[in-house]
Formats: structure tokens, sequence, C-alpha cells
């Protein structure tokens, strides 16, 4: 919901629920189950009369406030379906991620092995369009811890691809070659993450599990490695160490971060 002056709707929702609905219950005990316990019939209808502005308003409230309860149940519904549409097609997209990410494996993996003046063979990979569609569509519907996941692995693919195009694009080809590797550790590193990243959404979006945000360990980074057919323990720069090292370091710093 959009947000109205300093409140979400939803936060001011919630707002008018707590108290709101004290107050009708208040309203109920005092206007209907005290009189009545107090004097007769006649007493009753002195006290519905001496308060009927009270009732008036009281009425036009209760009534407002169901309706805006039933209003906004029914957006939430609509945007439960949206959200379903829309991740009916999330594994198709994923999928066509990861086939990228192994394609663009294979351009790191061709830099890596490279010698300086001699420019590889490169195939620049093709980054797939339809997936921004359809994670934009799950972003706008899903619940925000979803939201905020989709909405990462987004933001990265967009860095990785201008990376990848960087590497392999003018710089590189006007002048000569450099495989650049202090760079490509990076590189690796960055395309493990979200090969690890898109990897953990998958059984999500296909329905079998419940989403889980938790961050990233060795063994998911030991998978993405894997699936990407990068021998992590095989790149190693002197002064660096391993892929395999400089990843576990990345991790322990991002989980200090995180303390």
């Amino acid at each position: 919901m959009r947000p109205l002056g300093f409140f979400k709707a939803d936060r001011l929702m919630g707002l008018l629920n707590w108290v709101g609905t004290p107050l009708a219950l208040l309203y109920i005990v005092c206007m209907f189950a005290a009189p009545w316990f107090q004097g007769d019939w006649r007493y009753v209808q002195t006290v519905w009369d001496r308060w009927q502005s009270l009732n008036v308003g009281m009425l036009a409230f209760v009534s407002s406030l169901v309706a805006f309860n039933i209003a906004k149940f029914n957006a939430e519904k609509q945007r439960e379906r949206d959200f379903a549409a829309a991740k009916a097609f999330l594994p198709a997209a994923l999928s066509e991620l990861i086939t990228y990410f192994k394609e663009s494996a294979v351009v790191f993996q061709l830099g890596w092995e490279a010698q300086s003046g001699v420019r590889p063979d490169f195939v620049i990979p093709k980054l797939p369009q339809g997936y921004k569609d359809i994670f934009a569509r799950c972003i706008q519907n899903a619940d925000s811890e979803v939201g905020d996941y989709l909405a990462r692995v987004l933001i990265r693919m967009q860095i990785h691809d201008a990376r990848l195009r960087t590497y392999i694009g003018e710089e590189n080809g006007g002048q000569l070659f450099t495989p650049q590797k202090h760079n490509l550790i990076t590189y690796f590193y960055r395309l493990a993450e979200l090969q690890a990243l898109v990897s953990k959404v998958f059984n999500f979006a296909r329905g079998l599990e419940s989403f889980e945000a938790n961050d990233l360990v060795w063994e998911d980074f030991r998978n993405a490695f894997g699936n990407l057919n990068v021998w992590a323990d095989e790149i190693k720069l002197e002064n660096v160490g391993s892929l395999v090292e400089f990843t576990q370091r990345a991790i322990m710093r991002n989980a200090s971060q995180d303390l």
C-alpha cells in the first residue's frame, strides 16, 4: 500500500483497528448492556435518545472500519493471487539465469587461463530478458522478505552483467589483453554468490519449500562453484590465496558485519 502522510496505509489501518475495536466494544457495553442493568425500558429509551448524535457517529465509524477491513482483506487476497500468477513463471526465469551464469563462468575461466597480450575467443553470454518482468511482478506482489531477496538478486544481476561486458568489451578490445586475475578472483566469487542466491530460492519458486533468506554459508558457495564447473581450489594467486580461501574470508567478513 502507498504511504499516507506520515503513516503507511497498512499501519494506519492497524492503528484504527487497535483503537477502534476497543472503543466499539466500550460503546456497545455502555449503550446496550449497562442501561438494562441500571433501569427499566423507559430509562433505556432515555439513554438512547440522549446519545442519539453519538449513536449516529459510532454507527458511521463502525461501518467505515468494517468497510476498510473488507477492502484490505480483498486487496490482500488479490495480492496473493497476483503473486501466485507471477511465481508460476519464476522457475523458468531462474533456469535461464543459471544457464547465463554457466556461460559467464566460461568467460571468466578463459580470461583466467589466458596469457597477457593474447585475447581469448570470448563469446558474450546473452542475458535473458524475460526474467526482469517476472522478478518485477514478484517483487511488487510478494511479502517484503521475498521481495527484498529478489530485489537483491536483480541488483546483483545488473552489476554482474555490466562487469562482464566491461571485462570482454571495448577496454580490453582496444589494447593488449590483460587477464586481470586480481579482479577475476572477485568476479568468480560474485558469480558464485549469484548462483547460490538463485539456487536457494528454487524450491520455494516450485512450491516445494517455504522461503528462507538465511545468509550464505560455505556449503552454498561450494555447491555454486560445482554447478558453475569452477574448480575454486585451483584458482589462486600468490598474495591472495585460492578462491576457496578468498570466499571463506568473505563469508566470515559478511557474518561479522551482521553481528
